[in-house]
């Protein structure tokens, strides 16, 4: 066929209607944070250079992005359909890059702070045995944002919501239990067999709201049917571990997570000073139906075996405590 009769292609329509690309990455950063500044300062531009970006690409697309008012913008609904496109078109991208920058064969595991610091460093050669003779890359991830989790060869989340092609195994339920270090407990007269009431006139170990999805001071005393008085002034933490540390300092008492702390229990850094809380959540691991099922499931039955290893005091086991499931796809 000659090249003259052979049907031409049209060029990509992002490449039609964005003349500059760098503007979705600019949109994609103001959209994802909330903020044209921090798009700037994470950018590295100025805040009109991000303004123009976006003013620029509104034109070229013919939808306005955000709502702008006096002293903030928000997301429109075109806004939040381009935003929720461009961030899975990224997320694929980076996908392809990481696969470039990494020849030797890895399996990438995304976990929280508490579970990495608690459980999995402490279990490393149980984990790597596990996983088998490749290099094991650990991502601890902020629990406040949410991420794509079909980036990672494994995932450990609390109670994850279902979703199409990914698969889960129950690690261990979720149990939150009062801890506080022998010298405090001590001089409160505290012990694992503790009231909820008894806990009332303890200094408490407070970690912000909305930075954690486990139970607060206030749900934990709610659901022992205990009213509290008047609030007492707080000292807030946006970090599990730090405030396990605080309590093994000696500042107060914590909510720990049952199998987190137990080791920690068990060395006699910290005492339970009341009886454990089941949630009815508990902790999965979650990995892609395209991944090796094999290797994901003797990673959790690793973790699993590691955690019920510990010294279980006094307290709800693993098989006690209800956990609502979620269903894979």
């Amino acid at each position: 066929m000659a090249l003259h009769n052979m049907t031409t292609c049209d060029v990509r329509n992002i490449v039609a209607k964005v003349d500059r690309l760098q503007r979705l990455a600019v949109f994609e950063s103001a959209g994802r944070l909330g903020s044209f500044s921090a798009a700037a300062d994470e950018l590295g531009m100025t805040q009109p250079a991000v303004t123009r970006h976006i003013r620029s690409l509104e034109t070229s697309i013919g939808h306005t992005l955000f709502i702008r008012t006096s002293n903030r913008s928000r997301l429109s609904d075109a806004g939040a359909v381009l935003l929720s496109a461009v961030g899975e078109g990224f997320d694929a991208v980076e996908r392809g890059l990481d696969k470039l920058d990494h020849d030797v064969e890895t399996f990438e595991l995304a976990t929280g702070p508490s579970m990495a610091q608690f459980i999995l460093v402490p279990m490393l050669d149980q984990l790597q045995n596990a996983i088998g003779e490749i290099d094991v890359r650990m991502t601890i991830f902020d629990g406040r944002r949410t991420f794509d989790r079909s980036r990672y060869d494994a995932v450990t989340q609390l109670s994850p919501a279902p979703g199409p092609g990914v698969c889960n195994d129950l690690l261990f339920p979720e149990v939150v239990v009062p801890v506080a270090s022998p010298g405090l407990a001590q001089r409160l007269g505290l012990n694992a067999r503790s009231s909820p009431e008894d806990l009332v006139a303890a200094p408490r170990i407070h970690e912000v709201e909305g930075h954690r999805e486990w139970m607060s001071w206030d749900g934990w005393f709610a659901t022992n049917g205990v009213d509290l008085p008047d609030r007492q002034r707080r000292v807030l933490f946006n970090n599990h571990p730090l405030v396990i540390q605080q309590a093994i300092a000696g500042a107060g008492v914590a909510l720990g997570w049952r199998f987190l702390v137990d080791q920690l229990v068990a060395d006699d850094l910290l005492v339970h000073v009341g009886q454990p809380t089941p949630t009815g959540k508990g902790f999965y691991l979650t990995w892609p139906s395209t991944v090796s099922n094999d290797r994901s499931l003797r990673v959790a039955e690793a973790i699993s075996n590691y955690v019920n290893s510990l010294d279980l005091t006094d307290g709800t086991s693993t098989s006690a405590a209800k956990i609502a499931e979620p269903q894979s796809a």
